[in-house]
């Protein structure tokens, strides 16, 4: 799809900040693996890969030239969570000659362990045997048959024989998606917001305008929305929906004791994200592959709410505003 066109959307969701906002060390949860054949950081630390602030970089040592490996182990706390997807947000892959490989396990794991996941690129990321090779810089997605293991290693190897430049990763986002059943009502409310802008009036009743920013303050880097900086549509994109008639299963457990023991949009969605505490990536389309299609942002508000609007049936509305 394109021209912004809201059809039957997904919610990309990150697990590893869930967790860490219910109280998951990141210290300890969070480890650079070291040994034989892995690289080390150059530049920025292991946290700024799991800070949700993709422009927050952090650089592998690649050209070192003795090692090819750069393997991150990701301790979710517990087993049982749900895990399908990975997003890898401000990424130089392409340019550094990387490709992606994401394995699961019981228990800890060193380079190169675990089982690999079956990859499906969603955007920007071809799939070959157990990688994925990114066409471009930026953003990758990609989703893979879910599994709950505790254990999860993300690593990015060298294509060739060696590395073409240092590895750059801004964000990685680990997690679950979610897709709408249906698709939203219509009307469908897309906007350009200025938030960064105010208007005074002097006393004579003469305008003046200020911005404390009109574009995304990134440099060249805005989330799924590449071209020459300069050139870009500036303000802050925005969608108001609702979704009508929804059964009341497909967004509610039958059981709110046990909250996970099916796919709902509350536990898959909501939940994931605390409602406005942390962002995501929401395709408008979730059969779209076209960059445009995909949104890094963040519900607008703290509070979720259906109506029932007949027996089993329920019906809600969302705000959602574009993350920098």
């Amino acid at each position: 799809m394109s021209y912004g066109r809201l059809s039957k959307p997904s919610f990309i969701m990150d697990n590893f900040s869930w967790q860490a906002s219910r109280g998951l060390n990141r210290n300890t949860a969070l480890s650079i693996v070291t040994g034989a054949g892995t690289i080390a950081l150059s530049a920025g630390t292991k946290y700024d890969m799991f800070d949700m602030n993709p422009i927050n970089t952090a650089t592998f040592d690649s050209l070192s030239g003795t090692t090819n490996t750069c393997s991150i182990l990701i301790d979710m706390g517990i087993a049982g969570i749900d895990t399908d997807s990975i997003t890898i947000m401000d990424h130089n892959l392409s340019n550094s000659g990387g490709k992606i490989r994401v394995a699961y396990s019981a228990a800890t794991m060193t380079r190169g362990g675990g089982t690999a996941v079956a990859f499906t690129s969603v955007f920007n990321g071809a799939v070959t045997g157990d990688y994925s090779i990114p066409g471009s810089d930026g953003d990758t997605v990609l989703s893979f048959p879910s599994n709950s293991s505790r254990y999860w290693l993300v690593e990015f190897e060298d294509v060739a024989a060696g590395w073409v430049a240092d590895l750059v990763i801004g964000m990685i986002m680990l997690g679950k998606s979610y897709t709408l059943p249906i698709s939203p009502d219509m009307p469908v409310t897309k906007g350009t917001m200025f938030d960064g802008v105010q208007v005074n009036q002097s006393y004579g009743g003469k305008a003046f305008g200020s911005a404390g920013w009109t574009v995304a303050n990134t440099g060249s880097y805005t989330a799924f929305r590449t071209g020459t900086a300069e050139l870009k549509i500036g303000g802050r994109e925005t969608f108001d929906f609702s979704i009508g008639f929804m059964g009341d299963s497909n967004i509610y457990a039958s059981d709110r004791a046990t909250p996970r023991a099916s796919d709902n949009f509350l536990a898959d969605v909501i939940d994931k994200c605390s409602g406005n505490l942390l962002p995501f990536v929401f395709m408008i389309d979730s059969a779209s592959s076209i960059e445009g299609d995909f949104l890094y942002c963040r519900f607008d508000e703290n509070t979720f709410q259906t109506i029932r609007k007949a027996w089993e049936v329920e019906s809600f509305s969302l705000r959602l505003v574009q993350e920098f």
